[in-house]
């Protein structure tokens, strides 16, 4: 069975990301097999196990949460097409080529739950898409400053912001792939 996760993006862009291992390890982590460095993500997020009976996810506690299609699941059966919520990135299960075709935009707005923070659960029927709000105050006036934030990756391979992202392949070398 030839897994991977697609992860969309409200732009519309997408990524395969292939899983290539029985058991892989999603998180913010630099030993994780699938590293996202977003501050929405833990280190050890979740777990994603592939056998020849089925795909699982497994939350490792994480402070975010894992939705699978936008319910919180501590543990869930995946099939081609639903859609893993992880942090702040929503992903597409893509098993055996299906589903084909996939409007990452549309998947990014059906599969998204805002994250809550640490210790908090994203309600499952929340709005969508991250609300558009003003900046915050600057600090000086007792407000927080926004942190910059890195623009995501295109999908394309020659796209210098491909060299952020890594995952442990078969052998367990570090490979760079984009960033998440």
């Amino acid at each position: 069975m030839n897994v991977a996760l697609v992860l969309v993006q409200e732009d519309g862009r997408q990524v395969e990301v292939p899983l290539k291992k029985a058991v892989q390890v999603i998180g913010r982590q630099t030993d994780v097999a699938v590293r996202i460095p977003s501050a929405a993500v833990s280190r050890h997020h979740c777990e994603i196990a592939v056998t020849d009976t089925g795909i699982t996810v497994k939350d490792l506690g994480s402070s975010n949460g894992t939705f699978v299609n936008r319910k919180p699941t501590t543990q869930a059966n995946l099939k081609a097409g639903d859609l893993l919520c992880v942090g702040d990135k929503v992903f597409v299960v893509r098993v055996d080529g299906q589903p084909v075709e996939i409007d990452a935009e549309e998947a990014f707005d059906d599969g998204f739950v805002p994250p809550t923070g640490a210790g908090g659960t994203a309600p499952a029927a929340s709005a969508s898409k991250p609300a558009t709000s003003k900046p915050a105050a600057p600090a000086a006036q007792g407000g927080v400053k926004p942190a910059a934030q890195k623009p995501l990756v295109s999908a394309d391979p020659g796209d210098s912001s491909f060299a952020d992202f890594d995952f442990l392949d078969e052998d367990d070398d570090m490979k760079k792939q984009p960033k998440l």
